[in-house]
């Protein structure tokens, strides 16, 4: 009977470990990722991901410096390139695209060599970034109420300028975190300042539609991104939480982190699959800097909407 005990046992032990590995994430869930970053990279804005897991944050103060965070937690690299640098987006294969606040302008950055060089100038107050399966890049200005197009070959057009694109309210950003929902129909943008996510039509010419007002009462909203069911998380920087949209605009869930892990801030923020990364440019609420410069992390219950390469 020894060996057959012995053999149940075994079959026993495999079950639980494997019952105890496939065990689901804990959905919603706010927690840091990595070191904090107030040396490295203090007042992290923008977030990027590469395919390989690769997390990258831009430091939104005059050293103007990029982390890089691996996958498994640690810092890994750093890239100067000393302008207060604010939103980001990873496309292969041109590299990592990155918003220089400072200088008005766009560049293209190569992780491997720390090679940057400019795509485009004379942006306003370019915030964030968005691209199109035609390799088209939208960038928002925030101060100019409008968005920008920037075509492959670096051509510079003002795609959409609008009313509902500006703000006088605060924070005293109007354009903010854009996202293409995932036929491309629209272009969604935050407006921080008036407290709204607005939306506009692509035309069939690529042309923009008039902008309307999908949802409203999000307290600063900042950086948005869709996941697969049409889902749209966004950042609420003076709320300090995450609020999720359902297609239709309703509020479905929130975010926030608790303790040590809460939210400070939250500006921008990017999928990896089912993670979602998150910026905390740690302002308190009247722009003071607060020592808690971060990144977190949330599972969420369906991946991200894919990003065009």
């Amino acid at each position: 009977m020894r060996p057959l005990t012995f053999v149940l046992t075994l079959v026993l032990c495999v079950a639980l470990s494997s019952s105890a590995y496939a065990a689901p994430p804990q959905i919603g869930v706010v927690s840091n990722f990595g070191p904090n970053l107030t040396a490295a990279c203090p007042q992290p804005e923008g977030i990027a991901v590469d395919p390989q897991g690769n997390v990258y944050t831009s430091s939104f103060t005059p050293a103007g410096t990029i982390c890089v965070v691996d996958r498994s937690g640690a810092l890994v690299d750093t890239i100067a390139i000393g302008s207060p640098l604010i939103g980001m987006l990873f496309a292969q294969p041109a590299g990592l695209y990155v918003l220089d606040f400072g200088n008005a302008r766009l560049l293209l950055v190569d992780p491997r060599t720390h090679a940057s060089r400019t795509i485009a100038t004379g942006l306003g107050g370019p915030n964030a970034i968005a691209r199109d399966n035609r390799g088209n890049l939208f960038v928002s200005d925030s101060f100019g109420g409008r968005i920008w197009k920037i075509t492959p070959d670096g051509t510079k057009t003002a795609w959409k300028q609008d009313a509902l694109l500006a703000t006088a309210g605060f924070p005293p950003f109007g354009a903010n975190g854009i996202a293409f929902d995932r036929h491309e129909s629209n272009l969604y943008v935050s407006n921080t300042g008036d407290d709204r996510i607005v939306r506009i039509p692509v035309n069939a010419d690529g042309t923009a539609g008039s902008v309307s007002i999908f949802a409203s009462g999000i307290d600063g909203p900042d950086g948005i991104a869709f996941d697969v069911r049409g889902n749209l998380y966004v950042c609420a920087n003076q709320a300090d939480e995450i609020a999720v949209l359902s297609p239709s605009g309703a509020r479905i869930a929130t975010y926030r982190g608790t303790g040590s892990a809460a939210l400070h801030f939250p500006a921008s923020l990017a999928f990896h699959g089912r993670d979602l990364f998150i910026t905390n440019l740690a302002f308190d609420h009247s722009f003071n800097p607060l020592p808690d410069s971060k990144i977190s992390v949330l599972t969420a219950p369906f991946p991200g909407a894919p990003l065009h390469p």
